[in-house]
């Protein structure tokens, strides 16, 4: 690929988080050849549009072994693809991309499935998915503000002691009606970032 325009990046942990060593290493490739071809090989047999980079990122971790304490190391590959072209944003660039859609991912996506059981969901029918999707974002927003360590601590705290749930609600609405309350910020939409494992 002559016109193949490459940019790497890296990120290695000099201290232990979790009881893990990580480190990332994200490579992005920028070609017409290769953005024409990616997605032309499946059934459809159609390249996806606006495809502006391909990535690829490699996870490298070292954790001890709770057991035998002996440091164990385990890497994973996952790819992705872009509509940032390489003049936008480079390796560096996506690799801080990637870290906020997991931080969405963890944060949201997980904590629907997981703690509000949005898998295992029977409602299939109309708009009622897309209204119960929304009422789980709301109260993911609305627990996230309480001093729980977690959500799902919340969610079990409010859930066993109706009087703590009345007093929540209670200092939200009092919350809301404050006249000196900050403004929100501004939404800002982040550019495409498709991840694929």
């Amino acid at each position: 690929m002559p016109d193949a325009h490459l940019s790497v990046a890296q990120e290695v942990a000099t201290k232990a988080n979790h009881g893990r060593y990580e480190a990332r290493t994200l490579w992005a490739v920028s070609s017409a050849d290769l953005n024409a071809y990616v997605g032309s090989s499946g059934t459809v047999g159609k390249p996806w549009p606006k495809v502006a980079q391909v990535c690829r990122i490699e996870r490298v971790v070292r954790e001890k072994d709770r057991k035998t304490g002996q440091l164990a190391t385990t890497a994973e590959v996952d790819y992705a693809i872009t509509s940032l072209g390489h003049e936008r944003a480079d390796a560096a660039d996506l690799m801080r991309l990637w870290r906020v859609h997991w931080h969405i991912e963890n944060g949201l996506h997980w904590v629907r499935d997981v703690t509000f059981g949005e898998d295992g969901s029977q409602i299939h029918k109309g708009q009622a998915p897309e209204v119960f999707t929304l009422l789980r974002n709301a109260a993911v927003s609305l627990l996230s503000t309480t001093r729980a360590p977690s959500i799902a601590a919340a969610v079990r705290d409010l859930g066993s002691r109706p009087p703590a749930a009345i007093g929540f609600f209670q200092d939200l609405a009092r919350a809301l009606n404050s006249t000196d309350r900050p403004k929100p910020p501004p939404i800002h939409h982040p550019p495409t970032l498709a991840i694929a494992r």
